[in-house]
């Protein structure tokens, strides 16, 4: 009977347990449901082999086979007296309990630190930069208000569709998914937001054309004090959390930098790579129009976050508009920079990275330079 038990241990589950063990993203709240049913079963069929085990130690023990046995403790103790067995070791059997996954952690609002990629170094166009800290959260970081956040990206339902390489008959890459925008001063006619009372005109007043009287929703304006996201969820895990990140940048010349960071932005969804016609500049210096190998992640939201700016300078060519988010570094000076994001719940379970500040974008023939951040 034993051995019974132990071969139909051995067999009865090869597809439950290959079931359990193959799993994909999109079903992780299954898989941790099956993984505690899973590990359960097996605690429970461990303790009825180590049962049969000892009771067939026992009958061999006994010579008659009618005859209880005799338990060792019962053996070791004075005459007249015996020991209960613990009445609970019957019956007990150990719950094991699964680790939640990343995912799982930040679905359920909690606040989850990321250490993947901590302390992982990239040195590019005369800077190194350092991931020191990365936290993911539906609302804000203590100390952190919604006066504080200088911009936010424009609220979108986000649908996935064909492959993302696939170059159009347009010569125009698809990008992996279609979004869908929402006009503010509808959405606040609709939930008793206040109105807008200037926008900043683009396009033709006369024929509608352009953003003249309309902007998008943003996710600024449907969030609570504490960042908690409100606004509208048109596919199932549409919504958005907070990612901020502590960068450290370390000058490696020996010359003063003015440098503009919003254009390190956070990306996602699936990294696109084709051909692109764009202006090159030879190493002679000779620039040259034609195509080079270009990649770029489907998904790409702008700095929401600074922690500090420099605000008074620009460095040659460059609009006053951008010195906000200039940051100024002596020669080998290293400065500590947090950063913050919103990102759509569409693309935050997935890999992330920062696309590191690059001057040079459009002279590279590498394209973007990005580092990892979970």
């Amino acid at each position: 009977m034993k051995f019974q038990f132990l071969k139909a241990l051995n067999h009865a589950d090869e597809k439950y347990i290959e079931e359990v063990l193959q799993y994909d993203d999109s079903s992780r709240s299954e898989r941790s449901y099956k993984m505690r049913i899973f590990m359960n079963f097996t605690a429970a069929a461990a303790c009825a082999a180590l049962v049969l085990g000892a009771g067939a130690v026992a009958f061999g023990r006994s010579a008659d086979p009618h005859t209880p046995p005799i338990s060792p403790a019962a053996e070791n103790m004075p005459d007249g007296e015996t020991t209960e067995p613990n009445a609970a070791s019957k019956d007990s059997v150990e719950i094991v309990e699964v680790e939640p996954t990343y995912n799982e952690r930040i679905a359920s609002g909690e606040t989850v630190t990321v250490e993947t990629h901590i302390g992982e170094r990239i040195e590019h166009q005369n800077f190194a930069f350092t991931l020191k800290d990365i936290t993911v959260s539906p609302t804000f970081p203590e100390g952190i208000t919604k006066a504080d956040i200088a911009c936010s990206p424009a609220v979108a339902a986000y649908v996935s569709t064909g492959d993302a390489n696939e170059v159009g008959e347009n010569g125009y890459t698809q990008i992996g998914y279609e979004s869908s925008h929402y006009d503010y001063s509808e959405y606040a006619a609709e939930h008793g937001l206040p109105p807008i009372e200037s926008e900043e005109g683009c396009g033709s007043e006369e024929s509608g054309g352009g953003r003249y009287t309309a902007r998008s929703l943003e996710v600024i304006d449907v969030v609570d004090e504490n960042g908690l996201y409100q606004g509208p969820m048109d596919v199932p895990d549409e919504a958005y959390k907070w990612v901020f990140l502590e960068l450290e940048i370390e000058n490696l010349t020996d010359e003063k930098q003015v440098e503009y960071m919003a254009d390190m932005e956070l990306n996602g969804g699936d990294l696109i790579e084709h051909p692109m016609t764009a202006l090159c500049i030879t190493e002679d210096g000779e620039p040259i129009i034609g195509p080079h190998p270009y990649s770029f992640y489907s998904y790409e939201t702008s700095v929401s976050y600074m922690s500090e700016h420099t605000d008074r300078e620009t460095y040659s060519g460059q609009a006053e508009g951008y010195k906000f988010h200039n940051l100024c570094f002596e020669p080998k000076e290293t400065k500590t920079l947090i950063l913050g994001y919103s990102v759509s719940d569409h693309f935050v379970y997935g890999d992330l990275f920062l696309k590191l500040h690059n001057s040079e974008t459009f002279t590279m023939p590498d394209g973007f330079i990005y580092l990892p951040l979970k």
